[in-house]
């Protein structure tokens, strides 16, 4: 009995801890930070990278952290003094933590995580500190900073006992952006004499996205110390956030008006844009039916509220996918906007409708050199116009020879519709045309034939095209 109930409960340890396995790698994350840390004096910062790499939805599950250091500093997030051993919530996976040793030593800081799951990581961060001939602080760059921000670090120097107040130098060596030394622009590699170390500013700007940092070096006379400082850069969004195209029926030609709004965030005052139109698709296979940037980017100054406005030519009929995207001034693209746009002749047969026609003759029974009668003829046919035109004309032709085994005669026949002014769709359904009394033919001799008959049917846009098709209807001959 005992060995039996030893089995029991080592499978369900077993079984409790491949769920807490298959949880922690479902919802578990790493920590990517800096590791290496030069020594630094007593109050100056440390900042701290500090990025959360989640395999979930970062957003969807709350995770926190605490923290405990061994001497006297602090810490800030986003300009926020922390408390030891409290709790708090990450908003961003991407974080810069500063810490300030407040005493000499190695102020080992670690940095607990944990999620709403379970899963936890522990980091410990060694911080040399020490008392030197001068230290360097600055305030700043607490608040959002996005692409094309100029954000200002107010620094100070502060000698050690018995140190100069004077001498001292500043030079910044990397940076991806601009980089202003009292609002004056300054190059990167180059000293700058600091006549003020009480109060000096250092203005950075870049339009690149994601975690960068100014490297940059402070110097007296006797000693030269390395500084660094890091950013969030957040990316601006340009989005499409409306587009239509009008108008709805569109035939060759027809001039195709896009109209919409693209939204710049944050808001800034400039309206240059680019955007970059393109065909992904064609029925006929023809990405050119439409006008387009061939997906090349062009310049576009919106209008106000960010109203966009663009016009093409529709050149050849088909059903194409039509594309869109904006870019901003920053490289940062909209979502793709996409659209089917059909494009029609501006008039045209229906396919789907068989074209199909019948002719009646008439001869007198028993036929020997007699009159031959044309007595109606028949059609079904549908015609449409596309785009704003409409259906002006529509014409038919007969055509075919009546032979006997003497005789020829070639006839022609053209007849041509009354259309009601406006006509956009005009269809026959094997209407009967009454043509009675039409003599088409006076000929001597038997065995009657009509050969080489045809029916042409031509239709006339508004807009002056003309569409016609040709095809052979059948014959009767009826004998009276």
């Amino acid at each position: 009995m005992l060995s039996i109930i030893s089995i029991l409960l080592f499978n369900s340890c077993r079984e409790d801890g491949d769920w807490g396995n298959d949880n922690a790698a479902q919802f578990g994350f790493t920590i990517e930070r800096d590791n290496n840390f030069i020594q630094k004096a007593v109050g100056e910062i440390n900042q701290l990278k500090f990025n959360v790499r989640p395999s979930y939805d970062f957003q969807s599950i709350k995770t926190s952290f605490k923290f405990t250091t061994n001497l006297n500093g602090t810490l800030k997030l986003n300009g926020e003094l922390l408390t030891a051993n409290q709790e708090y919530n990450f908003t961003t996976e991407k974080n810069i933590f500063e810490y300030v040793g407040n005493v000499s030593g190695i102020h080992e800081l670690k940095i607990v995580v944990k999620n709403e799951k379970g899963a936890t990581e522990e980091e410990v961060f060694s911080l040399p500190y020490s008392v030197s001939e001068f230290s360097h602080t600055y305030n700043g760059g607490t608040g959002s900073i996005y692409q094309g921000d100029e954000t200002q670090y107010l620094m100070k120097i502060v000698p050690g006992s018995g140190q100069p107040s004077t001498g001292y130098q500043i030079k910044f060596d990397t940076y991806s952006g601009q980089v202003k030394l009292n609002g004056v622009a300054a190059n990167l590699g180059t000293w700058y004499p600091i006549n003020n170390i009480d109060s000096f500013t250092t203005s950075l700007k870049t339009n690149t996205a994601g975690q960068g940092k100014l490297s940059y070096s402070i110097k007296n006379s006797t000693l030269s110390k390395d500084y660094e400082i890091q950013q969030n850069i957040i990316a601006r969004e340009v989005t499409i956030e409306s587009m239509n195209f009008s108008p709805a029926n569109i035939s060759i030609n027809t001039q195709i008006t896009l109209t919409g709004i693209v939204k710049k965030s944050p808001i800034n005052t400039n309206t240059t844009i680019q955007y970059k139109t393109w065909i992904s698709s064609a029925s006929n296979s023809n990405l050119n039916g439409i006008q387009n940037t061939n997906n090349t980017y062009t310049n576009y100054a919106l209008g106000s509220n960010g109203s966009f406005l663009s016009t093409v030519n529709a050149l050849v009929a088909g059903i194409y996918t039509y594309n869109i995207q904006v870019k901003d001034e920053y490289g940062n693209e909209s979502e793709v906007k996409s659209f089917e746009i059909i494009v029609t002749a501006p008039i045209f047969f229906d396919d789907s409708i068989v074209k199909e026609g019948n002719v009646t003759f008439k001869v007198p029974n028993p036929f020997w050199g007699s009159k031959v009668f044309q007595q109606n003829f028949s059609r079904k046919f549908k015609l449409i116009s596309g785009g704003s035109a409409t259906i002006a004309a529509v014409k038919y032709e007969l055509n075919y020879d009546v032979t006997t085994t003497t005789s020829s005669f070639h006839v022609t026949r053209t007849y041509n519709e009354n259309i009601i002014q406006g006509t956009t769709v005009f269809e026959k359904n094997n209407d009967i045309w009454e043509t009675i009394g039409d003599q088409v033919a006076s000929i001597s001799s038997g065995n009657l034939n009509i050969s080489n008959l045809t029916m042409k049917i031509s239709g006339t846009a508004s807009t002056g095209d003309v569409v016609e098709i040709t095809f052979t209807p059948t014959a009767s001959i009826v004998a009276s």
